[in-house]
């Protein structure tokens, strides 16, 4: 059929495009946003990449609904402000028609954001949750920079060295300042020593180590040479917090660990998070199936209005189904039968403004087949 050739060929060439603009925004807003957070946690630059790749792969689903979601609603519009749609309902074509060829082009795509959102995203949100335990862990590590003064957490030690290999952990060239209970002040040095870590605590092997001390809280004998070490061993500990399966969110739960989580335990949270899996798809399947009646516009009225209202009704609608699966994890409500009532009654929704937007000369099969 010439007007499903033509209508599939423009629709992938609008999401396309839309698809690869949306690819780019959500990384650089991730960016931003970790860079912001990386002033105040400490989060390292070299980590970013690793952190945005993750987090935009868990915000597929999200790309793929506004991306097929503004496709249909662009394309559908763009007909009807050349009144190329005007065209083939004159034609006999029926407004139902394009239903038909909406639902048949997202199926598919709504099947792929099922499977990124039931499998793909919770695995990305599992890695994104380890890597920032293992920079937690190997945080000592990281403040290890050649030729920069590094502090601890509670920035009374002090440590520097000039020369640091990764593999061996061989460094040369140590300084070390550290505080003790008494306020007293102690510069250690070294020129030479080995480095290990293990839990988060750096071990620090110095051979041929100075010891002097800088103050003891009046300035008194104020960098006096203290005491020579042939070798000695000095602990820089970070803060560590692991984070163990059982404190992670059932956001990270692998499927089928979620549905034995819900069997056995009958965790709200889970049946909470399963509901909220599915909704997504859903979501995506119904807002492309409402983006039809949204985007026809057949009188004279200025199309602009499409724009602005997708939005506020995909808002309105992601609360309502927020708002549900708070209900289901608070024990309100215990079954998911009420969340598929709401996308129901939307696509029934969508039916009527389809017929209403072409009333009265609305009719449900095309008239001409041809």
């Amino acid at each position: 059929m010439l007007i499903k050739k033509i209508f599939y060929r423009e629709l992938v060439d609008n999401a396309m495009k839309i698809l690869i603009v949306m690819v780019f925004i959500l990384p650089m807003t991730e960016l931003f946003k970790l860079l912001e957070d990386g002033g105040t946690s400490g989060i390292p630059t070299q980590t970013l990449l690793a952190f945005v790749l993750y987090g935009t792969i868990a915000s597929f689903p999200m790309i793929l609904t506004i991306s097929c979601f503004l496709t249909i609603v662009i394309t559908i519009n763009r007909y009807c402000k050349d009144h190329e749609f005007v065209i083939w309902l004159s034609s006999g074509v029926s407004p139902f028609m394009w239903l038909k060829l909406v639902t048949q082009f997202a199926i598919p795509i709504c099947v792929l954001c099922a499977i990124s959102t039931i499998y793909i995203t919770p695995w990305a949100t599992n890695k994104k949750d380890e890597y920032a335990e293992y920079l937690s862990k190997q945080k000592t590590n990281i403040m290890i920079t050649p030729g920069i003064f590094r502090e601890n957490s509670s920035g009374k030690d002090v440590f520097y060295l000039d020369h640091y290999s990764l593999v061996t952990g061989y460094a040369k060239y140590i300084f070390i300042q550290y505080t003790r209970d008494d306020d007293v002040v102690y510069n250690v040095t070294a020129m030479e020593g080995k480095i290990d870590n293990a839990d988060g605590i750096t071990s620090v092997t110095l051979k041929n180590a100075n010891r002097y001390q800088t103050s003891n809280g009046n300035n008194d004998n104020y960098g006096r040479f203290d005491i020579k070490f042939d070798e000695l061993q000095a602990k820089i500990k970070q803060d560590y917090n692991p984070l163990k399966l059982v404190d992670r969110g059932v956001n990270t739960f692998s499927l089928s660990h979620l549905i034995n989580v819900i069997n056995n335990k009958h965790n709200k949270d889970a049946q909470a998070e399963l509901s909220w899996r599915l909704s997504i798809a859903i979501m995506m399947f119904v807002m492309m199936f409402l983006a039809v009646p949204i985007s026809i516009q057949v009188g004279r009225i200025q199309s602009n209005f499409v724009f602005i209202l997708p939005p506020i009704i995909y808002a309105i609608y992601n609360q309502i189904i927020l708002t549900l699966n708070g209900y289901i994890n608070q024990g309100i409500t215990h079954s998911m039968i009420v969340v598929q009532m709401i996308h129901i009654g939307l696509i029934l929704i969508g039916l009527l403004l389809t017929y209403y937007k072409t009333y009265p000369k609305g009719y449900w099969f095309s008239r001409n087949k041809k």
